[in-house]
C-alpha cells in the first residue's frame, strides 16, 4: 500500500484514534469567516477540519481554501508540521482539512494561525483538546 499524501514514517494502514469536536470561530478576514470544526486523530498525524464562509468578501481568493503555507499550528508550545491542506467548495462556501504532524495529544493546548487572504493579518485561535 502506498500513500503519498501521508507522512512517510506512519504505520499503514492508518488507524483512526478519535475525533474532537471544536466549533472554534477564528473570525473574519477580507469577508471570509473561518471556523475550525473538528480534529481527527490518526496514527502519526491529525486532520484539522474547517469551514470557510463568504460573509461579504472584499477580496477573491486564489484557492477555495487557504493553502498549506498559510497555516501554522502548535501543540503545547511545540510547532507542528503542516503536511498538507486541501478542500472543496465554491466561492460562497468551502470546507477542507489541514494535515498536522504529529497529532496533538489528548488534553494538549492547540494554537492555530491561518492567513485566509493574502495581505491580511492571520486569524488565530487556541483550544484545549
Amino acid at each position: 500500500m502506498t500513500a503519498p499524501h501521508l507522512p512517510h514514517d506512519i504505520p499503514l494502514p492508518p488507524v483512526p484514534r478519535g475525533v474532537v469536536p471544536l466549533d472554534l470561530d477564528l473570525g473574519t478576514a477580507a469577508g471570509h469567516r473561518l471556523v475550525l470544526l473538528s480534529l481527527e486523530r490518526w496514527d502519526g498525524w491529525a486532520d484539522l477540519r474547517f469551514a470557510r464562509i463568504d460573509v461579504g468578501a472584499t477580496q477573491r481568493l486564489t484557492r477555495r481554501v487557504p493553502p498549506a503555507e498559510a497555516w501554522a499550528a502548535r501543540s503545547d508550545g511545540q510547532d507542528l508540521t503542516v503536511f498538507d491542506a486541501v478542500g472543496r467548495g465554491d466561492r460562497s462556501f468551502s470546507n477542507g482539512e489541514v494535515r498536522l504532524v504529529p497529532a496533538p495529544a489528548e488534553g494538549a493546548v492547540l494554537q492555530v494561525a491561518v492567513q485566509v487572504a493574502p495581505g491580511t493579518d492571520p486569524l488565530t485561535g487556541m483550544i484545549e483538546l
